[in-house]
């Protein structure tokens, strides 16, 4: 198997992050919705984005999809970049990825039933099903 689609998915799970860290950011207030690091087509709305916080699908567990997309999506990443270096069995980042993909499928069908078109979420996603395939099909 080739070791670059870890280091490959690695890479996309810290750009998730990143893209957490700023939603996370733009909802408490700490970070602008526009900053130069952020594709504009992911820019949010600093109302319409965050709004789906106070819903149902918006939180896991009482805490932000945001903030622990985060912490989750470094350690994704951490759990795929130790797997070349025989330190992380294969199947747990594939286990991981296959959970994220159930969660996306629940959280996309929130901003659909919302009526909540959230670029940034639904990149987030995109991002966690292609570390996803990429490691089904690698």
């Amino acid at each position: 198997m080739h070791y670059n689609i870890y280091f490959i998915g690695a890479l996309l799970a810290l750009i998730g992050g990143a893209f957490s860290f700023y939603f996370n950011g733009v909802y408490y207030g700490k970070i602008l919705p526009h900053q130069f690091w952020i594709p504009r087509i992911c820019q949010m709305d600093s109302n319409q984005c965050t709004s789906i916080v106070e819903t149902k699908y918006g939180k896991i567990f009482g805490v932000p999809n945001a903030q622990l997309g985060r912490y989750f999506l470094f350690g994704y990443s951490l759990t795929l970049a130790g797997v070349p270096f025989n330190l992380v069995d294969p199947l747990i980042p594939l286990f991981i990825g296959g959970l994220t993909i159930f969660l996306g499928i629940y959280l996309v069908y929130g901003l659909i039933r919302l009526k909540t078109p959230c670029s940034i979420c639904l990149t987030i996603h995109v991002l966690n099903a292609v570390i996803f395939i990429i490691q089904a099909i690698g």
